[in-house]
């Protein structure tokens, strides 16, 4: 796995936890935080938790399977990046001078607005 896939893994799981953290246990949430926010290495972790580094790790890749397995049923996470793309897409299309491009973005930002209803 390249550098950059692992930046994005960390990214995705990153935004997996911001997501779906209140659905872990203290002691999940507590390590997810030392490792994302505070930015400690599995090592620091195990000593602030006063486990072994293995355990650190193990822990880490059970939480980021459940938390996967949280995406998966309820997709919170894609819909926020679909929702995303297709506001780039309006905002793209606003930035043309051309009129009917401009009215195709505002029947999408329509369309967006009453999909939530």
């Amino acid at each position: 796995m390249s550098a950059e896939e692992i930046f994005a893994q960390r990214m995705r799981l990153g935004r997996l936890f911001d997501i779906y953290g209140g659905l872990l246990t203290a002691k999940q949430k507590q390590c997810l935080g030392l490792y994302f926010y505070d930015d400690l290495s599995l090592s620091e972790i195990s000593e602030e938790l006063g486990v072994s580094r293995q355990a650190v790790h193990d822990l880490l890749k059970r939480v980021e399977q459940l938390l996967e397995r949280y995406e998966a049923s309820l997709k919170v996470l894609s819909r926020e990046e679909e929702l995303h793309a297709k506001l780039q897409q309006a905002i793209d299309l606003l930035a043309t001078p051309d009129e009917a491009k401009k009215d195709e973005a505002v029947q999408m930002l329509k369309e967006l607005c009453s999909e939530g209803r």
